[in-house]
């Protein structure tokens, strides 16, 4: 398992799941969010990772600069991942589900390459759900 940490998050790569796990430890500003996803964006790439879990399980809000600009790298990067699905872990709070649509839906409409995504309140449903993308056969 290769793995990141700083005062923000900690990053993950599971080889047996092909997924990327970045849980959220304190709530970053907008040049952390982008300096983590960065990592991990990396480690998606380096390990041709299927599948992509957040868990925000802290619960903290994004703002709309921070909307914009983390669908603006995703959207860049999108194309050189062999990511299928991205999952993102939420407390149950609807403003939390709308967000993560909203910045997953800007993803897909500024990249080439489109990718599934589901919110969640658990972290072992969101894996699961992350792990079944190693067995679709579409990109």
């Amino acid at each position: 398992m290769k793995q990141y940490k700083d005062n923000y998050c900690q990053i993950s790569y599971d080889s047996n799941s092909n997924q990327v796990y970045l849980k959220w430890l304190l709530p970053p500003d907008e040049q952390a969010l982008l300096c983590s996803y960065e990592k991990g964006l990396d480690m998606a790439i380096s390990n041709q990772a299927a599948s992509w879990v957040t868990d925000n399980s802290i619960g903290f809000q994004v703002d709309i600069s921070m909307q914009h600009s983390l669908a603006q790298l995703a959207a860049s990067r999108l194309t050189q991942t062999s990511l299928k699905r991205f999952a993102r872990v939420t407390p149950i709070d609807v403003f939390q589900e709308i967000v993560t649509h909203k910045i997953c839906n800007q993803i897909n409409d500024l990249s080439t390459k489109r990718i599934e995504f589901e919110v969640f309140h658990d972290a072992k449903d969101a894996q699961v759900w992350g792990t079944l993308a190693s067995h679709l056969s579409y990109n």
